[in-house]
């Protein structure tokens, strides 16, 4: 997962994992991933950038299917969890979901998005993780409705311009996102849109 900085998604990410092995077969698959794509990429090349046997891998993962898999668990929940912080951490809704969006969409999903194989690993990820993906998005969805119910009970968020309550919107705000990550934008362009979202969002739920 290149480069782990302490407040990095992806170093929240590993840091989730179960065990030490874990901890090194999950991020060794993702940057093979990256490199061969899903289909390409085989056991063998995981295991080989994990630093460990063939055989050995298979103690701990069946297929790649399931590392896979496991790799969108812990970024569901890890991300999910800095969204909830980065919220918490300001005042103003501008501020909170310029840093919420920005903790969701962080540097994995950049390395993902920046991947020549990126088509492929989203049509994989949705192909066949569809369940795990309706409870990480569900996750994420309660990370900002609970933001939305403690921001409408201090006054910091007014709730009054949207339809729905705060679970119909948080609901928005994840979709809004879920889309740009199909935009096949580049990076820095998805960047902005993102921040463009959030300024639209934060402004309409500013207190009147």
């Amino acid at each position: 997962m290149g480069n782990i900085q302490t407040d990095s998604l992806t170093a929240r990410i590993v840091a989730g994992m179960p065990d030490d092995k874990a901890r090194v077969i999950l991020p060794a698959a993702f940057a093979v991933f990256l490199q061969y794509g899903f289909r390409r990429a085989s056991m063998q090349d995981i295991a080989e950038e994990a630093g460990m046997s063939r055989a050995a891998l298979y103690l701990h993962f069946r297929n790649k299917d399931d590392i896979f898999r496991a790799l969108l668990e812990h970024y569901f929940r890890a991300a999910a969890d800095m969204v909830g912080e980065a919220l918490a951490a300001h005042s103003d809704p501008v501020s909170a979901l310029r840093a919420g969006f920005a903790a969701q969409m962080g540097d994995a999903a950049e390395a993902m998005m920046t991947s020549v194989h990126w088509e492929e690993l989203m049509s994989v990820k949705n192909g066949m993780s569809a369940e795990v993906i309706r409870r990480g998005e569900a996750g994420l969805m309660r990370a900002y409705a609970d933001w939305l119910v403690i921001g409408e009970a201090t006054g910091q968020v007014d709730l009054s311009r949207f339809a729905g309550g705060p679970d119909a919107l948080s609901q928005t705000l994840v979709g809004a996102l879920s889309a740009l990550k199909h935009s096949h934008a580049e990076w820095s362009e998805t960047v902005l849109a993102r921040d463009h979202l959030a300024v639209a969002f934060g402004r309409a739920l500013e207190p009147r």
